[in-house]
């Protein structure tokens, strides 16, 4: 007859594998009728989302805030990677909140090749800013000539970042 029994085996998950896909073990499921061979076991993939990263095929999509020097002025950042490596990403002077840097091969390995890491800038305005603070950038605004009549932007030119 047919017994049932609890087996652990080890299922090897290749990297970069997607949600959804599954995995056959051969020879792994059930007993064949009339003593044949047995079946196959599936495996069925489901990942786990994560608090920072979300994914889109290979590449991966984050976002990270900068300060307002740090826009205004490029900076270096040192940001953590999804295997918590950390990498150093230049940041241009006069980046704009929302603008994405790609960084080349730091996504998901797939099949001997890896995806990109998007990097979506986001700048953080100070709550609060000291007395000295506040003089600086009126001063700021000041030397830079502020522009109290701005033009409208598209909102097609705000969907592309």
């Amino acid at each position: 007859g047919v017994q049932k029994k609890k087996q652990k085996i080890m299922v090897t998950i290749p990297p970069g594998i997607e949600d959804g896909k599954r995995i056959v073990i051969p020879n792994q499921g059930d007993a064949g009728p009339n003593g044949g061979p047995y079946g196959d076991l599936y495996v069925f993939i489901r990942v786990r989302p994560h608090e920072y990263f979300e994914r889109d095929g290979l590449d991966l999509y984050c976002a990270v805030p900068i300060s307002i020097t740090q826009a205004a002025l490029g900076s270096e950042l040192y940001v953590t990677t999804l295997d918590n490596r950390k990498i150093k990403v230049k940041i241009p002077a006069g980046i704009q909140n929302g603008k994405m840097l790609r960084i080349r091969e730091e996504g998901i390995p797939s099949g001997g090749r890896k995806g990109d890491l998007y990097i979506k800038l986001m700048i953080q305005i100070p709550a609060r800013l000291s007395k000295r603070g506040r003089e600086l950038l009126e001063e700021l605004a000041k030397v830079e000539g502020e522009n109290t009549s701005p033009q409208p932007i598209p909102l097609s030119e705000l969907r592309n970042n």
